[in-house]
């Protein structure tokens, strides 16, 4: 057993010394030598070694593969073994992409812990205060987010808040719960705060990018006033607006945080889509975007070619961004929040609705009810994020899996944990029906 721990954690060092050779290439997010923080510059270059872990590994290609697969509205073009396991909910915890995609967020965790660990503790006189205070609050954000995503995928996950260093520091450890990890996002966050300041960086933390998550996660958490509360706060900032019409967000006001490439560190996403693609909007998503009622200036997310195919217009070239916070989805939060809180305010929700979708070319929402709103903005967030890896998500949280997807067992909303990590460690149990 200790040897397969080995060989896992063997190969996230190889994966983490294999991209140093970019750190003198564009983006400027590339990558870090974790082990040797012991300056202003080598504290920055660990903190765009985080970020790569963002870009390359948690967002993959793979991961968005996976999650527009199971949200149904993608398919993919292969139609591979793999995929139908997808497709059909019957995923086996030895596939590999599941080891991978565990091992990518505990990589970029293990990459912040390092940041949070040192940085503290670096004396470079060249290392102000508030260049220390960024650091650390990036550190908690990008830590905060890999924690999230682990837990929509596997839901009870392992916390581990100091570098893992050797193999006996993951042996043991048991599977918190997920209330207890979402906990934990929250107090990263929190930390994340009180460092970080307002400057917008798009493809930074700062203090929106964290009250977007935050309203992120508490509208997951069902905290809907909270929710409301902390997309009020990046709403009444005039870095962030809706721009009409419709179009990629890279770099406008509507990206609050967008992950960067260049052409010697492409976008993995880039060739679900283009080229030898893996991917296609299926013909209801693609008829719903094309539908001038409905998708509107969306449109563009989903065209034919000259062999009559369906090709999503996410991501035009391989250095195209990820987007990982958006504009529309702060106020589909609220909309949201406003309309399932203790108190509804209808109004307010039907406002915020009719923003995205008077953005979008198309005429204002005629919902009026609160079940009515409610679905209105669900079908929104639909067509609004129809390539981005959201719908899967949004439909376990919602309890609409079983409706929409057919989905009745609840155990099959998340991931099998990796074989490998059961076997090479007897303190974790494997998820309930796998």
């Amino acid at each position: 057993m200790k040897k397969i721990t080995f060989i896992i954690l063997i190969s996230l060092a190889a994966a983490t010394t294999s991209c140093k050779k970019y750190l003198d290439v564009e983006p400027s997010d590339l990558v870090s030598d974790e082990q040797t923080i012991f300056d202003k510059t080598s504290a920055e270059t660990a903190l765009r070694g985080a970020y790569r872990g963002l870009a390359s590994l948690n967002y993959s290609g793979g991961f968005q593969n996976t999650i527009l697969q199971s949200g149904a509205d993608v398919i993919s073009v292969n139609t591979s073994l793999t995929d139908l396991s997808v497709t059909n909910y019957d995923l086996r915890s030895d596939i590999p992409f599941l080891q991978t995609y565990w091992n990518n967020n505990y990589n970029t965790i293990n990459r912040a812990n390092h940041i949070i660990e040192k940085v503290p503790a670096v004396t470079d006189l060249k290392l102000t205060d508030p260049a220390r205070d960024q650091i650390l609050g990036e550190a908690y954000f990008i830590r905060a987010l890999s924690y999230f995503d682990l837990v929509r995928l596997y839901g009870n996950v392992q916390i581990f808040l100091t570098p893992t260093k050797t193999v006996a520091d993951k042996l043991g450890v048991k599977k918190s719960t997920k209330d207890q990890v979402l906990a934990q996002v929250l107090d990263d966050l929190n930390k994340a705060e009180g460092l970080l300041t307002t400057t917008v960086n798009r493809n930074r933390a700062n203090k929106y990018t964290v009250y977007a998550l935050r309203a992120r996660l508490n509208l997951y958490q069902q905290k809907y006033a909270e929710a409301e509360q902390d997309a009020d706060k990046v709403l009444a900032s005039t870095s962030f607006r809706l721009i009409k019409p419709f179009n990629l967000a890279a770099g406008t006001t509507e990206s609050i945080l967008e992950l960067t490439y260049s052409i010697n560190d492409q976008n993995p996403g880039f060739t679900l889509w283009r080229g030898n693609r893996q991917l296609s909007p299926s013909t209801t998503l693609h008829n719903l975007l094309n539908d001038p009622a409905v998708g509107g200036s969306r449109k563009i997310l989903s065209v034919v070619n000259t062999s009559n195919q369906y090709i999503g217009g996410i991501f035009p070239v391989n250095t195209s961004p990820n987007y990982v916070l958006r504009t529309a989805e702060i106020y589909l939060i609220r909309a949201e929040a406003r309309v399932k809180k203790t108190t509804p305010d209808l109004d307010g929700a039907v406002a915020d609705l009719n923003e995205v979708r008077l953005r979008s070319g198309i005429d204002k929402t005629t919902a009026t009810t609160k079940d009515q709103i409610t679905l209105a903005i669900e079908n929104e967030r639909r067509v609004e994020f129809a390539l981005e890896p959201h719908r899967w998500f949004d439909l376990v949280r919602t309890g609409r899996a079983p409706a929409v997807l057919g989905l009745k067992n609840p155990n099959k909303y998340i991931f099998p944990i990796p074989a490998a990590e059961i076997l090479a460690n007897p303190a974790l149990e494997q998820n309930p029906d796998y």
